[in-house]
């Protein structure tokens, strides 16, 4: 399992306040409460706001009567909604200053968080690897995209976010709603992309083995050392 540094405490937690029209779109789940409280005092805001959207991207996404295409010939395993939600709030955990010190990918850290979660609420084990497996391979093209349920499901969520995929339709309050809207209103950006680079990069020039050379990170520190001034 991701050691971490009980000591470490997170950059810029967030403590941003949702809607009662985000919060009512979170699964009644104890797991899901846990999961909000410690994104929401690890998290920096920015990417606090980006892992509820991923959350609804990712929901939105599974549950899309959008046949995949070109997808591993393994079925998906069916994912109840509070995993998706662990899953999609934690997927970035690893980037906080309490996994710095630990030699793991910020993905694997994340993952194993919350595996501990998702057992300490008797999650069944099926659903704890898919979203171990989920979160670990979010940042891996061209290999999550193959997957088909939960993690392909993350994977393109995030792709969507950045704008590398389309954003999927959302509903909310039973009114179809345009994720730019949502994001204006309810869920504002906040410089996510340099907040979550900037955190990723300083783990990797600190600790070079989280960083793998053909990994999504090791890209973003070989680029940082090229050129000082870079950003994502």
């Amino acid at each position: 399992m991701c050691e971490h540094n009980q000591q470490s405490t997170s950059n810029e937690p967030s403590q941003a306040n949702l809607s009662q029209q985000i919060t009512s779109l979170i699964p009644d789940h104890p797991v899901c409460k846990e999961a909000l409280v410690i994104a929401q005092t690890s998290l920096p805001a920015s990417v606090f706001y980006h892992s509820i959207r991923i959350f609804l991207y990712t929901a939105a996404i599974l549950s899309s009567s959008t046949p995949s295409e070109d997808v591993s010939p393994i079925p998906a395993t069916p994912i109840s909604p509070h995993v998706v939600f662990v899953a999609s709030m934690l997927h970035d955990l690893g980037t906080t200053p309490t996994y710095d010190d630990s030699p793991h990918r910020f993905e694997v850290c994340g993952a194993d968080a919350a595996v501990h979660l998702l057992r300490k609420h008797q999650v069944p084990e099926t659903s704890v690897r898919e979203a171990w497996l989920a979160i670990s391979l979010h940042t891996s093209a061209a290999i999550a995209e193959r997957v088909d349920g939960l993690v392909r499901a993350l994977r393109l969520a995030v792709r969507a976010d950045f704008g590398m995929y389309p954003v999927p339709d959302l509903g909310v309050s039973g009114e179809a709603m345009e994720s730019d809207e949502i994001v204006e209103r309810w869920l504002p950006r906040l410089g996510v992309a340099g907040d979550l680079t900037g955190a990723i990069i300083q783990q990797g020039l600190r600790r070079p083995e989280k960083v793998p050379d053909n990994s999504w990170a090791g890209g973003l520190v070989r680029q940082r050392k090229a050129d000082p001034n870079w950003k994502w």
